[in-house]
Order: C-alpha cells, then structure tokens, then sequence
C-alpha cells in the first residue's frame, strides 16, 4: 500500500471522521481535516475576508501542506472533511500522483439523522436535512477518477476499515484528472464556494 494522497469523503454523518482516524491508526501515516486549517474571521474579526475566501485560502494552504509533506517522503497522506465542491478539484490537484478518493454513503436517512443528532465527538455540525441532501447527491452522480464508494450504513467501523483497507491494497491508479460530473452535481456548505 503506497498510495500519495488518502482523500476520505462523504456527508455529514456518515462515518468518516471515524474512519479516518481508524486508519490513520492503522497506517499511521499523516493524517489531516479541514477544519484543522485555522479560521481567521473568528480568530480576529476584524480581518476583512469573507467565507468564500476563508475557505478558498484554507484549502490552497491544506494542498500545499500535504504536497510538501510527501514532498519529505510521507505517503498514505489521509485528507478529510473537504467541502464536497472541492472534491470535483481533487484528480486536478493531484495530477500525476497517485491519490484515491473513498466517498462514504448511506442507504438510509434515519441512519444519518441519528448519527448526527448522538454525536460524541465533539463536531457541532447539526443539520442532519442538509447532510441527508448531500448524501443522496452522492449516491445518484457518477464517480470521479480514482473514486470508490463505500456503503457504511451499520455500525461497524472495523469491517468497513477492512472494505477501505481492500480498495486501498488494489487500487490500480488512474492518471486520468479530466471529469464527466458537472459543477451543478457538487454541493456547498459555503455560500458562492468555488465551482457555484
């Protein structure tokens, strides 16, 4: 398993905060979310810059972060809790290395509903509506190059890792960046968020 980047995807509540730091146990290889990228409208008000910016320089930084880091040699890079717009700019930010995307998903809505209304984990992302939305996005637009989807609608965590784990030990890498899914098939949490 030598893969570059490890982009694990999905909506709200569909398990991949907790997977994500499950197989970063596992590989123990270097592991990253969005959010961890600092927010500066609330760190000091009265920087002028909107949402829309704020997220665009936070996911420039993050590319270039985790490009250097295999820069240094480090592979198996997990990168999680990207706004599902950017993920349409993945197998384009990732040009000629060899990255995979593991998209989460859920058959059933009360699944996730639940999952977010329980949470244990410290995110205050509440609005199970607008992940339910997203989900089924997912479900119905095809596949981006490299992408895999993983049912994860029970609860157990270390049989989907071993489904992540599989596709991870087979993955032959596509070095194709261009797309069939158009821009109107992604959803934004952020308001104008790129590719609007």
């Amino acid at each position: 398993m030598n893969t570059d980047f490890i982009i694990l995807h999905g909506a709200a509540g569909t398990g991949k905060s907790t997977l994500s730091k499950r197989l970063h146990e596992h590989l123990t290889s270097p592991y990253f979310e969005f959010g961890w990228i600092p927010e500066f409208r609330s760190l000091n008000p009265s920087i002028q810059i909107t949402q829309k910016e704020e997220e665009q320089l936070a996911f420039e930084n993050l590319m270039l972060v985790v490009k250097n880091y295999n820069q240094h040699g480090f592979k198996n890079i997990i990168i999680t809790d990207l706004d599902d717009a950017r993920i349409r700019e993945i197998p384009i930010q990732f040009e000629g290395f060899n990255y995979i995307i593991l998209t989460l998903y859920c058959d059933e809505d009360e699944v996730i509903r639940e999952r977010i209304e329980n949470r244990d984990n410290g995110n205050s992302y509440s609005d199970w509506e607008q992940s339910i939305q997203l989900n089924s996005l997912i479900r119905r637009r095809n596949k981006l190059p490299n992408e895999y989807r993983i049912h994860n609608s029970s609860n157990d965590i270390e049989g989907a890792l071993e489904v992540l784990l599989d596709y991870l030990g087979t993955h032959v890498p596509s070095r194709n960046s261009e797309t069939q899914v158009s821009k109107d098939e992604f959803y934004s949490y952020i308001k104008d968020a790129p590719g609007s």
